[in-house]
């Protein structure tokens, strides 16, 4: 999957937002560069390519530890998770594991 980022003045810290998600890079870098001209030259873009589901483990982890008490971040995700579907409509079946 490729994400492409728009970044205002090209500093991400500034302010930066999600442009799309697309399945080739064909499609990522012509949202990029139609993004770009549309902002007048304010945001410039940056196309990331990622996995689906990918992420750092090593958070998560970490989280679950010294974040929140035994147990509880498999709650928290849950239920933020099973509001979101609820609120959407989506009739997405809870994944079995976190």
């Amino acid at each position: 999957m490729y994400v492409v980022i728009a970044n205002r003045w090209n500093d991400p810290e500034r302010h930066s937002y999600l442009v799309g998600v697309f399945d080739n890079a064909y499609s990522a870098y012509r949202a990029a560069v139609t993004e770009e001209y549309w902002r007048s030259g304010k945001y410039t873009c940056e196309v990331r390519e990622k996995e689906v589901n990918e992420y750092d483990s090593l958070k998560e982890n970490w989280c679950k530890k010294s974040c929140l008490p035994d147990g509880e971040y498999d709650r928290v995700v849950e239920a933020r998770a099973e509001e979101h579907l609820r609120l959407h409509g989506n009739p997405e079946i809870r994944a079995q594991n976190y």
